[in-house]
Formats: structure tokens, sequence, C-alpha cells
């Protein structure tokens, strides 16, 4: 398979880069056009009852449930809606759809383009938003052939998460661009980025931690408060201050419901492991401190292009792990982390076989693979949990190894520093 890959990744090098990336851009369009027009249709009563007669079993089930959609997309609709209407957001709306608003004001704000605009052209709009951020994310963080290389393996995954209508792409996209403007010296931006994916989600503000390497704590620290001030406050504009105060308010209720869950996290697999309940911060201090712990032995490395990539790499894997609301979602996430590092890091079969591993078991199980065993809650935990830990805590061991070689810089913008080579390892 090793070498199967290896000469996969010759070939994609072969094409000219202009060319591939305008092939995997259409595909990536594509997909998010596909995704939306197949709903479309599924949500039109007369498509959804000729379909019913042909289906039967399981796809019925999910015709069903597409005759009326009611999933992530019309909780972000309706959560817009609601800010305008002076709602509690994080209130229950069964009549409206099946679960909780649970991300900031902010970003019901955000999402207000597309809460007002036809239904399958802001479901197809905010699927390519999440795909395109994404990708120009990573074909910026990467070398062209190697950037095109990951966008190739991430689509499948991609398309998971449209079909789900979910923003962890567009969480993943911010984090690696949080990194790229870094690498490019643009603290502010990478502050932006940062502050923006906290809107959406909190545990962006791992990626506050790039600005270590790079000496950046304080200007970036400071940037990150006064942006993330004006985005608390930027719902303000739709809505008076105590409205908006009770909206915190009720968010931090429901957030706090879920503090002691551990979903798809380190968490449960311990739990699952030692049959024992332990609170979730403890681990999730110790996964903190695993973190870190390369940043604070490895001084000598901050200035090595492939220390911080990997450093990027193992980041995005962590916030997914430590994660105690992680879900199957969630994933996409942990899997860009992967993804970049395998194909950021110099060829060796033990990383192709562990890689593989980890594209089998999340992207393709969930896709291509047939089969109602994968998607039982415990085979899925397991198919998500382990490839993504075996990965992250060889991320950390690389993180912590010493270097020797000298090769050019991957993002464009930076200068050339001392990286490994496989030969010096």
């Amino acid at each position: 398979m090793h070498a199967t890959v290896t000469r996969l990744r010759a070939r994609l090098a072969l094409v000219p880069p202009g060319r591939l990336r305008r092939l995997l851009l259409a595909l990536y369009l594509a997909t998010a056009a596909v995704d939306a027009a197949g709903k479309a249709l599924a949500a039109n009563p007369a498509v959804n009852r000729a379909m019913s007669g042909l289906v039967k079993g399981e796809r019925a089930a999910d015709l069903r449930v597409a005759a009326r959609p009611s999933g992530n997309f019309e909780i972000f609709r309706t959560a817009s809606r609601h800010l305008f209407s002076q709602k509690d957001l994080y209130a229950e709306y069964p009549a409206e759809h099946s679960d909780r608003f649970k991300y900031s004001p902010t970003f019901a704000l955000l999402f207000a383009p597309f809460a007002w605009i036809p239904w399958p052209i802001a479901l197809f709009l905010w699927s390519a938003v999440n795909a395109l951020v994404l990708f120009v994310a990573i074909e910026r963080v990467l070398p062209a052939s190697a950037g095109m290389f990951a966008l190739l393996c991430m689509h499948l995954e991609v398309l998971r998460a449209m079909q789900n209508a979910q923003s962890n792409a567009l969480v993943a996209g911010l984090i690696i661009l949080a990194y790229v403007f870094h690498e490019r010296g643009q603290t502010l931006r990478a502050a932006g980025a940062v502050a923006l994916g906290a809107c959406v989600k909190i545990f962006p503000l791992a990626a506050l931690t790039f600005a270590v390497s790079r000496r950046k704590v304080l200007s970036t620290g400071v940037w990150f408060v006064v942006i993330g001030v004006l985005a608390l406050a930027l719902p303000l504009v739709v809505t008076s201050p105590a409205t908006l105060f009770e909206q915190y308010r009720s968010w931090r209720g429901v957030e706090s419901l879920d503090a002691q869950m551990r979903w798809f996290s380190v968490m449960e697999l311990i739990h699952r492991w030692s049959g024992r309940t332990i609170p979730n911060w403890p681990i999730q201090l110790a996964g903190v401190a695993t973190l870190m712990l390369p940043l604070a032995l490895r001084r000598d490395r901050w200035s090595e292009d492939r220390f911080r990539l990997l450093y990027l790499s193992s980041v995005l894997l962590f916030v997914v792990l430590f994660n105690h609301q992680a879900e199957r979602a969630s994933y996409l996430i942990a899997f860009a982390g992967a993804t970049l590092w395998f194909a950021g890091e110099p060829g060796a079969p033990w990383r192709t076989g562990l890689y593989l591993l980890a594209l089998v078991s999340i992207p393709l199980l969930s896709t291509l693979v047939p089969g109602a065993i994968w998607r039982e809650p415990s085979v899925m935990f397991y198919r998500l949990v382990l490839p993504s830990l075996a990965i992250w805590l060889t991320i950390q061991r690389e993180l912590l190894a010493s270097t020797t070689a000298v090769t050019p810089s991957v993002v464009e913008g930076s200068a050339p520093s001392a990286t490994l080579t496989e030969a010096s390892r």
C-alpha cells in the first residue's frame, strides 16, 4: 500500500498545479451543489412520495426525515431569526427543529445571510463556504502537490460534513488559517481567525498557542481580546444589551448541561477501559499539558517549519480528542490534522499504514462502505478515537525528537528553517 500511495502522489505531482487545483475546486463545489439539490428534491412532497414507493427500510426512514428538514442547517437558520425577533436562542423549539442551538449569539448574527435567502440556495452557499475556507487554508499551508493530495484525501470527510450541514470544515479551516497568518507575521489576522472560530465553537481557542513558537504571545493576546470583545458585542446591532445578556446567560446554562458528557473523546475511552467515572477536567488538563510539552521542552525547535507544522496537526487532533462534546462530525477536524501530518511528512511505510487506518476508519466507513455495524455507537467510537489518538501520540513523539537537516519552508511567505528528514530519524 505504501508503494501505491507513493505512486499516486508522484502522478499527482506531474499534473500542472493550476489544472489540478481547478479540478479539485470544481469537485468540492459540485459536491456542495449535488448535496443541496438532492436535499431540495427529497424535501419536495411529490418527489418524496414517488421515491418512498421505491425504497424500504432505513432508506425509507431517511426519506421521511428529509420530507421535513429539521437538522443543523435549520437550527442555524431559525436561531438567526430568533435573534432578530428577540427570542431565547437556546430554548427548545420542537415545532421548528430537532435539537437546541448551542453556538454563540454572534454566530447567529453572522449566519443571517443564510437565514433569509431561499433554503436550497442558502444550503449550497453554506456548504460551499465551509468547503472553500478549508480548501484555501490547506492549499496555503502545504506545498502545491502536497496540498492537492491532502485536499483529495479530505474530500469524502468534507462530503459527510455537507450531508449534515455541519460547521466543522469552517472551524478546521479557521484554525489552519490562524496558523498561516502567524507564519506570515500577520498577528491581527491570526487573532481574528481565532476569534471568528471561537464564535462558532469554543475549542479553536487552542489556536492561540501558535503564537508561542512565533514569540507573538502578547500582541496576539491583546488583539484577540480586542476582537473578541467586539465579536461578543456585535449582536447589539440587532438586540438590546439586556436581551443580549440574557442570551449569554442562557447559552451558559445550555453548555453547563453538557459539561459532564464525554461523547467521542479520550475521557470516554478512559471511562470505558477503566470502568471508573472520572471528571473530565483532570484528563483534559493532562491533555493540555501533553500538547504544550514540546513547546516547553523544545524551544530550540521553535524556528523549524516542520516543528510548527507538526504542532498545527497536533492542535487539530487535540481539540477533538479532548473535547467532551466531540461527536462524529467533529472528527473532520481531527482527520484534517492527520491528513496534514501525513501529506507534510516524508514518506515511510509505517506512516502510510497508520494514515490509511485513519482514512478507512473515519471517512471511508462513514461514506462508501455499506453496513449498519460501522454506525453502531460502540464501533463508531473506537474507529474514530483510536486511530486519531495513535496519530496524535505519534506527532507528540515527533515534536519532542531532535532534528538536524534543513529544508525549505512549506508556507508561502515564511523563511526557510531547520526541519527533519526521514534519514535523520
